[in-house]
């Protein structure tokens, strides 16, 4: 009967523990210029693994931090971890991209445009509202930087001369640009940075998920290590017949 007992007791146990990974729902956000993009279909293979509805928003990239501060999302992908993020954001260890380049998009026929760092002084660079891509590039105060909401406008602005080159990720660069179906109109200029640079999943430390956060983080975890969400990402790029980003 003892051992019945027990059995019962480590059985309700279980279920208790990961009934908050069955029984929930996630809430994420993408920038509307990014829907059915990578980030999207890495979190759906997230949310698959652990077993919850993934209910998905369309922000800004700069009022989706916000929310990851207030709670009103859970969790989010692409993100370069910052101090500052840190203190309302989970970074999920390990990272699950270890290199992601930075590049500068051009017009068509002028890659050679930006050939060195120095070579930025002089131009309009299109950049996103809360956006981090590498620390020299973001603490320099000389560049002339015009920030806006999403990375659609700045390509919009870019073919309209109104900007003379555009930075993004290398990966969700390419994504935006054969999305707009203007890729035949852009050119990656000759000079990016190119350096170890970790990409987490994030969830906010006010999302309910940080109650089972151990669990979660196991799942998500395995994942990466196991490299399905490499397999995902090349995956992602090869089906679309478009250039795999360094990763």
């Amino acid at each position: 009967m003892k051992i019945l007992i027990c059995l019962s007791l480590l059985l309700t146990s279980l279920i208790g523990f990961l009934s908050p990974l069955i029984a929930k729902t996630l809430v994420t956000s993408v920038a509307k210029e990014s829907r059915n993009g990578i980030d999207e279909e890495l979190l759906n293979a997230i949310a698959k693994k652990l077993k919850v509805t993934l209910i998905l928003q369309e922000d800004p990239f700069k009022r989706r931090l916000y929310m990851m501060k207030d709670g009103t999302i859970d969790l989010m992908a692409g993100l370069l971890k910052r101090p500052e993020r840190e203190e309302y954001i989970h970074f999920v260890q390990p990272p699950y991209i270890e290199r992601s380049d930075t590049v500068f998009f051009v017009p068509k026929g002028k890659s050679s445009l930006i050939q060195t760092y120095k070579n930025l002084y002089p131009l309009k660079i299109g950049t996103i509202l809360g956006s981090k891509y590498f620390h020299q590039f973001d603490e320099d105060k000389r560049l002339n930087k015009e920030p806006v909401p999403g990375g659609m406008i700045n390509f919009k602005k870019l073919l309209l001369g109104r900007l003379d080159t555009v930075i993004f990720p290398e990966g969700p660069g390419i994504d935006q640009i054969h999305k707009m179906k203007i890729a035949d109109k852009i050119d990656i200029a000759h000079y990016r940075f190119s350096k170890k640079k970790q990409v987490y999943i994030g969830i906010s430390r006010k999302s309910h998920m940080m109650d089972d956060i151990q669990a979660i983080e196991s799942v998500i975890r395995q994942m990466i290590e196991e490299g399905e969400i490499k397999k995902i990402i090349i995956g992602y790029y090869t089906q679309r017949k478009l250039p795999v980003p360094a990763h």
